[in-house]
């Protein structure tokens, strides 16, 4: 059966490609009844052999406009809906025999699930380019629209100290706390005023890694935390504290280049 491709493209005009091991998993799942592939979805442990991939899916989630089966979107809706949840941090703490609920916390996972299961709908109501990166890269997927929540809850809090001025490109303060090594010295209003528009390029222009690690940066969100139900990087990227803050040093050194760069060009 073929497979038809995926239609969002990337910056450089590729189209998005989905992994050959999930292209090979989805061919194997098409002899599969529905029943089946809807027991084994239900597998929650990755290294159980019944376990299916969520970008799997995904895919099967958008097949079932061809059949215009709504029992089976919402079925294979439920599960994905728990997967995306799961990969939220748990809001809830217990202090003795009482639970407590984190409301920043809670808040960050519902939007991010609002607004994944959102995809999902208007992508059956025709096709949603957005949906095709959770055929793809399904967990960083989700990773990412969590990052993008949690940046929006952090600049509507800091309402007073916005990431960035949408007319001068500034950039908040805690930013350049961050980089002030690179900085230099001694500028002009004029020349402090580039500065800030090149520092901004430099950080938009990061691998994606490395700009994660940055923004986390401009919502203060710590590399590691003992605070409970306080969100961390390592939690947040799923990956150790030594990853994290080899991604920042990596993000620091490609910002100072293109700074001297960008400012040696312009002299």
């Amino acid at each position: 059966m073929h497979i038809d491709p995926l239609r969002k493209r990337k910056e450089s005009g590729e189209l998005y490609t989905r992994r050959s091991p999930i292209i090979d998993f989805i061919c194997k799942t098409l002899d599969w009844p529905f029943d089946e592939l809807l027991r084994r979805a239900k597998t929650k442990d990755r290294r159980h052999s019944d376990y299916v991939p969520s970008e799997v899916l995904v895919y099967h989630l958008r097949q079932t406009k061809s059949d215009n089966s709504d029992g089976r979107f919402v079925a294979l809706y439920d599960i994905l809906r728990d997967r995306v949840e799961a990969a939220c941090p748990r809001p809830n703490r217990h202090v003795d025999d009482t639970v407590h609920e984190d409301s920043r916390t809670a808040e960050i996972r519902d939007a991010t699930i609002d607004h994944v299961t959102e995809l999902m709908f208007t992508d059956r109501q025709g096709y949603d380019e957005q949906l095709d990166i959770y055929e793809v890269v399904f967990d960083k997927a989700v990773r990412s629209a969590r990052i993008t929540k949690l940046r929006k809850v952090n600049r509507r809090e800091n309402a007073t100290e916005e990431v960035e001025d949408t007319v001068t490109g500034e950039v908040r303060t805690v930013v350049e706390a961050a980089l002030d090594r690179y900085k230099k010295t001694g500028l002009t209003a004029e020349e402090d005023f580039d500065y800030r528009i090149h520092l901004r390029r430099a950080i938009d222009a990061l691998p994606t890694d490395e700009r994660e690690v940055i923004d986390l940066l401009l919502a203060d969100i710590p590399i590691e935390t003992s605070k409970d139900g306080e969100p961390s990087m390592t939690e947040l990227l799923g990956c150790v504290e030594k990853t994290v803050r080899n991604r920042r040093d990596r993000a620091y050194a490609r910002i100072r280049r293109a700074l001297d760069m960008e400012i040696d060009d312009g002299e």
